[in-house]
């Protein structure tokens, strides 16, 4: 009741500043500010994706869903992307497949399909990240040539197109996606815009000769991996040339610190792999010097620098690099990078036959790793709980403004229109009367929806026994009426069909739409039972099954059509192909063979 009224007084407030902005101003104001909200978010997003999850949030609240509606999609779009810097790429889709419905553009958004490409990306998935990419890509050519968003865009896309490429070690098709990116970007109108202004104190789109440096990242990166680290050196002289014009005061949303601070730590590997230690710690210490607002940057450059160590077999250097990421992770909170340098130093460590010093970095990893599931799993609750809060916020404010609408109608035209405004007021009680009797039929049948696929192993499994039952009983029936039949031509006439009725009693069919239904909910239980147990007969895989579900003795005679006591003996038998003691209990054990 407390959140009704708090709702109802928000409302109101809400109410009374329309109405004095449509007094003295005009309804722009809120879509202005909103806008300028939108931009807050995505500034504080890669600083604090917690506080921005939070003022996103906040903003989804606060605002009226008619007023946020115009940017509600791309409020939803920035939390995805927050999501996925999180790790959480789950989380994330779901929000990127919101903010696609929620998406006032007609036709494919090629923006939320790169996105939802980079949830696949991040899962190595390559190929449905592939497809998606491609679809962005001709969603983005179907756009004006001239619009600064579909260059912007197409050259997103074939980058990444470029990564997975790179990924699946086909070098050759990675380097002609990313020089068709470089390709797009320099024959830009912007680029050549700046070309002819990088002399002048304050260039033009300095913004666009910062995208072509990372382009050349990018193939500077695929050199490296390629081992052509010659042709990489050439991609960074390329970088710092277009940087040297670049002073970081242009006003463009872009610090050139970090890209040449990548380009530095670039240089040191690439000097690294060639010998050239000194210059390789030269070019380490300006990376560190010019990543040092950048953590995330800085801790994959100390990675590298690490690399530099190990080439000149300095194993305290290089553990003392890594001590410096994973001190810069545990300031951060950054868990994942974490994990990876302790991964690397465990490898170290017993590359250098430290096995005690490795263990105990792998048991700091084990408990890591499990706080991070903890911390996951709690996040995942905590969101699936404010959406929840939100639809139920959302509804309530629905039907808050809907009586309100009624109230302003009737105050407004009581004294003309008395007797209209009563009717009208009688019609709406109804369709609200109505719209709850909806909701109540629609919650049943959600109900009930939940029910039936909760039972479907079960009575799929039933309705198997009880087809093949059926058929057992036609077949017999029909021997029976065939022996009746004198003619022997008139007999073997019906031998076709009864041998099509006998075969389809052992239907594979119906097992294998079982296995699919019961890997939804128990996924890879069958194929480690299969994997572990190869000797296992069809039977004893589907008694699995039911023991996996939690079902007694009893049900699942009741679904198999057999006696108690013969699924006793299979429970017996099973025990021995299992080769269990006689302590261990056989539903523990099918229970805990694959965690859930």
């Amino acid at each position: 009741m407390t959140i009704i009224n708090n709702i109802r007084y928000r409302s109101i407030l809400i109410y009374i500043i329309i109405s004095i902005a449509f007094i003295y101003g005009d309804g722009k104001t809120v879509n202005s500010d909103l806008a300028k909200v939108v931009d807050s978010l995505n500034t504080i997003r890669k600083t604090s994706p917690g506080r921005a999850l939070r003022y996103a949030r906040s903003i989804l609240d606060n605002y009226s869903p008619d007023k946020v509606g115009p940017i509600e999609s791309k409020i939803l779009n920035t939390m995805g992307e927050i999501y996925l810097d999180l790790n959480f790429p789950t989380l994330a889709l779901s929000y990127f497949i919101d903010a696609n419905e929620k998406s006032m553009i007609k036709g494919k958004k090629p923006w939320i399909l790169i996105n939802i490409g980079n949830v696949y990306y991040q899962q190595e998935q390559w190929i449905e990240a592939k497809e998606k990419y491609l679809d962005a890509i001709d969603a983005f050519r179907k756009r004006n040539s001239q619009h600064p968003n579909a260059l912007s865009g197409k050259t997103v896309a074939l980058s990444n197109l470029g990564r997975i490429e790179m990924n699946l070690n086909h070098y050759d098709q990675a380097l002609a996606y990313f020089k068709e990116a470089l390709d797009i970007k320099r024959n830009s109108a912007r680029y050549q815009a700046f070309q002819k202004t990088r002399m002048n104190p304050k260039p033009t789109y300095a913004g666009v000769a910062a995208g072509v440096a990372n382009q050349h990242s990018l193939l500077s990166s695929l050199y490296i991996k390629w081992g052509l680290f010659e042709l990489a050196a050439e991609q960074c002289q390329a970088i710092d040339s277009l940087m040297s014009f670049i002073t970081g005061k242009e006003d463009v949303r872009y610090d050139p610190s970090v890209i040449l601070g990548k380009n530095y730590s670039r240089k040191c590997e690439i000097n690294t792999n060639i010998g050239k230690y000194l210059q390789a710690l030269t070019d380490s210490r300006a990376a560190i010097a010019s990543l040092e607002n950048w953590p995330i940057e800085l801790v994959k450059h100390y990675k590298i620098e690490s690399d530099l160590y190990i080439a000149q077999n300095d194993l305290y250097q290089a553990l003392a690099s890594i001590d410096k990421g994973l001190k810069i992770c545990d300031i951060n909170g950054m868990s994942m990078q974490e994990l990876d340098l302790l991964d690397k130093k465990m490898n170290l460590l017993m590359s250098n036959n430290l096995d005690r010093s490795a263990l105990d970095i792998s048991l700091v990893i084990i408990a890591k790793k499990e706080i991070i599931e903890d911390a996951r799993v709690n996040r995942s609750l905590e969101n699936l709980n404010y959406i929840s809060e939100f639809h139920k916020d959302r509804e309530i404010i629905g039907h808050a403004k809907t009586r309100e609408k009624l109230y302003f109608i009737i105050i407004g035209f009581f004294i003309l229109f008395f007797g209209l405004a009563i009717n009208y007021y009688n019609s709406k009680k109804v369709q609200i009367k109505q719209e709850i009797k909806i909701n109540k039929q629609e919650k049943q049948i959600i109900e009930s929806k939940l029910k039936n696929k909760e039972d479907e192993l079960i009575k799929m499994s039933t309705n198997i026994v009880t087809k093949n039952n059926l058929l057992s009983s036609i077949v017999k029936d029909l021997e029976y009426h065939m022996s009746l039949i004198d003619s022997k031509s008139d007999r073997k006439s019906l031998e076709p069909f009864k041998k099509r009725i006998i075969e389809k009693i052992d239907d594979s069919a119906d097992w294998d739409q079982f296995q699919i239904q019961f890997s939804l909910a128990y996924p890879d239980f069958i194929e480690c039972l299969k994997r572990n147990y190869p000797k296992l007969r069809s039977g004893d895989v589907k008694l699995c099954c039911y023991l996996k579900m939690n079902m007694n003795t009893k049900e699942i005679a009741k679904i198999t059509s057999l006696s108690v006591r013969a699924v006793e003996n299979k429970r017996y038998r099973l025990r021995k192909k299992l080769d269990l003691h006689t302590d261990t209990s056989l539903e523990s054990f099918i229970s805990s063979m694959v965690n859930e």
